[in-house]
């Protein structure tokens, strides 16, 4: 779209398990950043949803890629509170 939202992005955001496995078997950018930066792992961010994180890791999504504002996906995690989230992204990683 105008934003540069994709496929990925949207089914991340919406926490649809099986389209973003679907798509990223496919050929989807695991990395791609909309106009603004924000990736597939930020969009999975805030939903709880550790089976689409640890999908998209174990896929090659970058852990600590910045968006435009130089926000990551562990900036998204602590915004939203989600704990479990925050946990997993520094246990596998994540710059603190």
């Amino acid at each position: 779209d105008d934003l540069g939202i994709t496929p990925l992005h949207k089914a991340c955001s919406n926490s649809h398990e099986s389209i973003v496995q679907y798509l990223v078997e496919h050929g989807a950018n695991i990395n791609k950043g909309n106009n603004y930066g924000w990736t597939p792992l930020h969009f999975a961010t805030g939903k709880n949803n550790l089976q689409i994180l640890s999908y998209l890791l174990e896929h090659g999504a970058d852990i600590n890629k910045e968006n435009n504002r130089g926000l990551t996906a562990l900036h998204c995690a602590s915004d939203h509170g989600s704990v479990k989230e925050v946990k997993y992204l520094v246990e596998r990683g994540a710059d603190i």
